[in-house]
């Protein structure tokens, strides 16, 4: 089925469900202090957060705002690929489409929740809202600048792993400006247009990007960008969780998580779904999360040894080679403020 055809039948498919949850939205009193942000990059583990924090009473969710299909208002306020803004830069009508999304004045014309009751519930009563984005973490240091939220957490994961399941599955976050906003693979371009705009990186890394080829090293250097600009900040107000220390010490890195939010009573409930792979999850996730050492090695049998090679050279590139050829962080060579 062509992407237009399959833009149609969703609208006919889930547009009942959008319109009563709009009705509904304009009952509801939602405080923008109440709610919680989870970001990182595509395929990084932010759905896996999602699910964890839902079991916060009161608290439904927000999947992916800024995906054009399900959010074209986000289209309309100029959200269009990866967007950075140094913090002072003023920029209304983001501000103000951001502002509706934490309000619950704007819901997603794709609700997820579609198949599950206690889900669907959760969307229609609560007040409270968790967003999810794969498309905000450039733009975190401006958007803390302007919203005051119960919590924000930053998820980072090991950029092979990363672009191993980026390729594998095809969600890379970009997509197509125009409708039916199809997704594709960011362009050496796009990159270096992208890059070009972020004032915390240099010309020689600037020239270095123009260079690169291959798919991997342009989802490599995606994912710098996508991360550098959060671990590069200063005393931020955000949590940063490594995904492979959420894999292999979940309860204490919960424990972390929910005691930052003051969220301790529920933390029973957010151990008991850590071991569920998210929806998703693709293939034998069942299997992988009984193992954390096959499910933090799965990419070494999924890339060859030279795209291993061309990723880590870009990361290392960018100063973040705290991330290696092994399946977890070099924890003592990281820098966070």
């Amino acid at each position: 089925m062509d992407s237009k055809k399959l833009d149609k039948n969703y609208q006919q498919i889930f547009n009942p469900l959008y319109y009563i949850e709009k009705l509904v939205s304009r009952n509801k009193k939602i405080d923008i202090k109440d709610n919680i942000l989870l970001v990182g990059s595509p395929r990084s583990g932010t759905t896996w957060l999602m699910e964890i924090f839902e079991c916060i009473p009161e608290y439904s969710y927000v999947f992916e705002p800024l995906q054009s299909n399900w959010f074209p208002e986000s289209i309309k306020a100029g959200f269009k690929g990866r967007i950075y803004l140094p913090p002072d830069l003023d920029w209304s009508e983001g501000k103000e489409f951001l502002k509706k999304i934490f309000n619950g004045q704007i819901v997603s014309r794709f609700p997820p929740y579609l198949y599950d009751v206690k889900m669907t519930m959760n969307q229609y009563l609560n007040n409270k809202l968790i967003v999810k984005s794969v498309r905000l973490s450039r733009l975190l240091p401006w958007f803390e600048k302007r919203f005051q939220l119960r919590g924000i957490v930053f998820i980072i994961r090991h950029p092979c792993a990363v672009i191993a399941s980026q390729i594998k599955t095809g969600f890379t976050g970009y997509q197509e400006n125009f409708k039916p906003y199809p997704n594709r693979h960011p362009t050496r371009k796009d990159i270096v247009d992208e890059a070009s705009k972020i004032d915390i990186l240099d010309s020689n890394l600037i020239e270095k990007l123009k260079k690169i080829d291959t798919l991997e090293e342009i989802l490599a250097a995606a994912w710098c960008l996508d991360n550098i600009v959060p671990l590069y900040q200063k005393n931020p107000a955000w949590v940063t969780v490594f995904y492979e220390k959420l894999v292999n010490d979940g309860e204490s890195e919960l424990k972390s998580i929910f005691s930052r939010i003051e969220e301790e009573k529920s933390l029973e409930f957010a151990i008991n779904i850590l071991k569920k792979p998210s929806m998703l999850t693709k293939g034998d996730a069942d299997k992988i999360v009984k193992s954390s050492e096959l499910q933090l090695s799965k990419w070494k049998k999924a890339l060859s040894d030279k795209q291993i090679e061309r990723i880590l050279k870009i990361v290392s590139d960018f100063g973040l080679d705290f991330y290696n050829s092994k399946i977890e962080p070099d924890y003592d060579n990281i820098d966070i403020n």
